[in-house]
């Protein structure tokens, strides 16, 4: 389809489309681009954090243990002090962030045992390798239909990539404020109070609610509130940007694949074109079901590549959205800038799942478009062999592609809702449990 010198411009263009989720890559120690020298530290980079994070688990737990007799008060609507409210905040908010660090560090772990196989897929993906194997546009390169064709493919194509980066954008700036926000506020907290209480005698505040014993009534002394400081800080690093690394990779295999679907509609579309002798439409259509074969190897590829690390995301996501829309429910009855910040929370993380049933939906409708392509061709105007052969794709194509979530459901709008419902539901057990106590 491409030559040589336009492949490698559309490399370099699709590259550099995803430049910010490669960056991000590279800081959680993972190398998606070509094999070099420093692979090793990367990977030494990333278990260091993974180790971190997992150390300061220790934090959440004493806070775990230390607020647990709050909880009950929050029940009690009359004669509340602010600090209780606050306590109950920090217990609900220790336990989604350790949700969802959990998700962080298993997509971290699933990527460090198999990094060629995301290399190999988007350096696929960025040259559209599948495109380049079709032998339709040689075999039509002398006919009138040649540039329309081909020139719609690559439309379709550079839209999907104009998705990509969409969404990539929005995900990465809804992360960044939220870590932003959790960062600079304790930072601008512990620097005030160090400033208005020179002997120290005072409480640190850290990027994460955790507790650490003995230590956080010291002040800003090292090492006291700098190891602290370093452990939630790793935690709050990969709990947004192990997220983004992980599920933009995602959206750019998704949508490729969408295109790829599409452009394949549009393929057939043309089988029946006046454009094309009606000698050589057959083995145009051979050459459109050859295509098909390869578009469905890839929609299997990434099916097989994402169906069962995913369902840790669906589970613990669910418990995640459950718990922030109780926070938010506290937040509203004593802080209006605590429910700010978990809505902020919930755009980051909540968009999480969005990107995999939105995108899964869209990848299951582009699939259910190639049946409907085959039959609405004018097929019975042409020869014998022409109508077997749509008749058998038909048969083929009626099962569509789909993106499972393991072996339980589909990543798909109709899933997204049912998660919304069940972390509704949940909210509304952890408010009943809380009036009964």
């Amino acid at each position: 389809m491409y030559s040589e010198l336009e492949v490698k411009a559309l490399e370099r263009r699709n590259y550099h489309r995803i430049r910010e989720m490669i960056r991000v890559t590279y800081t959680m120690g993972y190398n998606i681009m070509k094999p070099g020298p420093w692979d090793n530290l990367l990977k030494f980079w990333s278990l260091m954090l993974i180790l971190f994070t997992l150390l300061s688990y220790y934090g959440h737990w004493q806070l775990f243990v230390h607020y647990m007799q709050d909880i009950p008060r929050i029940s009690e609507q009359t004669n509340i002090s602010l600090t209780a409210h606050t306590n109950c905040f920090s217990f609900f908010q220790s336990i989604s962030t350790i949700f969802q660090s959990l998700m962080s560090i298993m997509k971290m772990i699933y990527y460090l045992m198999a990094p060629r196989r995301f290399y190999a897929l988007l350096r696929l993906v960025c040259r559209h390798e599948l495109l380049q194997k079709c032998e339709l546009f040689a075999a039509v390169s002398d006919l009138p239909v040649a540039q329309p064709l081909k020139q719609r493919v690559a439309n379709t194509m550079d839209q999907c990539w104009i998705s990509t980066r969409r969404q990539l954008m929005f995900y990465l700036f809804c992360c960044i404020g939220i870590l932003l926000n959790y960062f600079v506020n304790s930072l601008v907290v512990n620097i005030y109070h160090a400033l208005t209480e020179p002997d120290n005698n005072y409480e640190v505040a850290l990027p994460l609610p955790s507790l650490y014993p003995d230590w956080m009534d010291k002040g800003m002394t090292f090492p006291y509130y700098h190891l602290p400081l370093l452990l939630e800080s790793c935690n709050l690093y990969i709990c947004g940007m192990g997220a983004v690394s992980f599920d933009v990779l995602f959206i750019v295999f998704c949508t490729h694949g969408v295109g790829l679907m599409h452009s394949l509609s549009h393929m057939i579309e043309y089988a029946t074109s006046p454009l094309i002798p009606r000698e050589r439409r057959v083995q145009y259509l051979r050459h459109c079901i050859y295509q098909y074969q390869r578009v469905e190897a890839f929609a299997l590829e990434l099916n097989n590549t994402f169906r069962q690390i995913i369902i840790i995301q669906f589970i613990l996501s669910l418990f995640c959205w459950g718990l922030v829309l109780f926070q938010i429910s506290i937040g509203i009855a004593t802080s209006l800038t605590i429910a700010l910040r978990m809505l902020m929370y919930l755009a980051a993380g909540g968009y999480q799942i969005v990107i995999y049933c939105y995108n899964g939906q869209r990848f299951t409708t582009a699939s259910e478009r190639i049946p409907m392509a085959f039959y609405e061709c004018t097929w019975y105007e042409e020869s014998r062999e022409f109508r077997q052969l749509i008749r058998m794709m038909i048969m083929r194509t009626n099962q569509s592609f789909s993106l499972d979530v393991s072996w339980f459901t589909k990543m798909s709008l109709p899933t997204l809702m049912s998660m919304i419902r069940a972390s509704g539901q949940y909210t509304v057990l952890l408010q009943n449990l809380m009036q009964k106590k």
